[in-house]
């Protein structure tokens, strides 16, 4: 079926009632609930999951739609499984050789071994924490509606700033945005008493000393990927993603932008407004449906 004033989206009906629904693919958008209500009792519901095409050398693809978040999650959180696999059966003191003055073999071959093992963890670690700062702001980016306004008080000039939702986008950061853009949209606590936080601050500073390198000689942030909690950092972004998901959970309240990998529960996107005349049945999946003009 297709939403009359949107001619150009396309969606399927993949179900009935919620708790039948069974997750496929995580990196998908989640359908949306639409439920009909007369006199106050519920009388059907329907799961409605949107689609998209693409024309490849002459052929149609068709599939639902990826969902943003999920897949730069899913990047960043395969970069951190390779890298701690790399990091356990390549660079772990408890577990391998690492002195070069130990090495039983020629000292040269020995060192560019151990040498291209820290640069394929380095690769894997950079990659996970640049996709997981971009998840985290994707995920503020489109958390604020279209019609919010961010009030900012200027103490040195006694005036206030008022900054739409582009504006905020481009100038405001994303630590201000997770402390107080978002709080105020979902109506939530600041997620800087969680133990994540300090993470993120640390993903942060990693994040922008990999996007804005001042010297192309300097290594010595590399180091930095060796320390203890490299992984932790790696994970705060989608903690501090769950820590807002989890305070909307507990108010019944959820939206087509959070990702299945944040929940295993089959929390929906629900709407009261089903309107019947707000859809046109164009076909199915086994005879295929009317193309849109």
């Amino acid at each position: 079926m297709k939403k009359r004033e949107s001619r150009s989206k396309i969606s399927l009906v993949v179900g009935i009632e919620p708790q039948n629904y069974r997750v496929a693919e995580p990196r998908l958008n989640k359908p949306v609930c639409f439920k009909k209500i007369e006199g106050g009792t519920e009388a059907g519901s329907m799961l409605v999951q949107d689609l998209e095409e693409i024309i490849i050398s002459g052929t149609r693809l068709t599939y639902f739609t990826p969902n943003n978040i999920a897949i730069l999650l899913s990047i960043s959180n395969k970069s951190l499984a390779k890298a701690k696999n790399i990091f356990s059966e390549k660079l772990d003191p408890q577990k391998v050789n690492l002195a070069l003055q130990n090495a039983g073999i020629n000292k040269v071959d020995f060192l560019n071994k151990k040498s291209s093992e820290v640069c394929n963890y380095i690769e894997s670690i950079q990659t996970s924490i640049t996709f997981a700062y971009t998840a985290l702001e994707t995920f503020a980016n489109l958390s604020i509606p279209e019609d919010y306004i961010y009030e900012v008080k200027v103490k040195t000039k006694g005036t206030k700033e008022l900054y739409d939702k582009e504006a905020i986008e481009r100038w405001v950061t994303l630590r201000d945005k997770l402390l107080y853009v978002l709080p105020d949209v979902y109506g939530c606590k600041k997620p800087d008493k969680q133990k994540s936080w300090s993470y993120f601050i640390k993903l942060e500073e990693y994040r922008h000393d990999i996007i804005h390198q001042k010297s192309i000689n300097s290594t010595e942030f590399y180091k930095t990927y060796f320390r203890r909690d490299i992984f932790d950092v790696c994970n705060s972004a989608e903690k501090i993603i769950r820590f807002f998901y989890k305070q909307n959970a507990e108010k019944n309240r959820t939206n087509p932008l959070w990702p299945w990998m944040i929940n295993s529960e089959n929390y929906f996107p629900v709407t009261y407004s089903f309107d019947s005349q707000n859809f046109e049945v164009i076909g199915n999946l086994y005879e295929g449906y009317k193309r849109r003009k």
